[in-house]
């Protein structure tokens, strides 16, 4: 009988401790499963945001700028987040094969668009480019080089061989269009928020 009750409460504290650890590692324990729990997702992104009302009160401290915006923030493995700029729109700031480009996240644009300039940086030589891509833009058709990216990553969301073209002149900044987002599982979009999921 002494024995059965020693058992018994031995049974009970290994629970309850491996229930405490499982409650305290559940984060890595979710990551090695692949499950990724909606709530989890929406409070480790409004952990990661600036309260700029805050910001803007404390005459202290400056009011954020465009380009604090364009840091997405890497909820795990397979997701991120961005937050909406005091402009109303998402910037990025990705790794396009090897070097960062800022990029406008554009759900309008059917392909990633690149600037001359953001694409040199990308390190795609321009002497071998040929405008054969009709695109269509706010000021009318014209003519763009269809090149295709190693990767682009934003955060930790990273998709490889996607399809762009060079922009040769008035494209203010590049544009994340649906050739990388349409890769993805999700793009959610919540009122300061864009959630970025692989």
């Amino acid at each position: 009988m002494h024995a059965k009750i020693i058992r018994d409460m031995l049974i009970m504290t290994t629970a309850v401790i491996g229930g405490a650890i499982a409650l305290t590692h559940r984060e890595a324990i979710y990551e090695f499963i692949g499950w990724h729990p909606s709530q989890l997702v929406q409070q480790k992104a409004n952990n990661n945001q600036i309260d700029t009302t805050t910001v803007a009160k404390n005459a202290k401290q400056p009011q954020a700028k465009i380009e604090d915006y364009r840091i997405a923030t890497a909820i795990d493995g397979f997701t991120t987040s961005v937050r909406k700029s005091p402009d109303g729109q998402f910037w990025a700031q990705a790794i396009v094969n090897k070097s960062s480009v800022n990029f406008l996240i554009d759900t309008g644009a059917s392909i990633v668009a690149l600037t001359p300039r953001d694409a040199m940086m990308a390190g795609i030589n321009m002497k071998d480019l040929k405008y054969t891509a009709r695109v269509n833009t706010a000021a009318g058709e014209i003519k763009a080089a269809p090149v295709q990216l190693d990767l682009v990553s934003v955060g930790s969301v990273t998709v490889r061989n996607v399809k762009a073209v060079i922009i040769p002149k008035g494209l203010s900044h590049s544009l994340l269009g649906m050739s990388y987002l349409g890769e993805l599982q999700s793009v959610e979009a919540r009122k300061n928020l864009l959630i970025l999921r692989r």
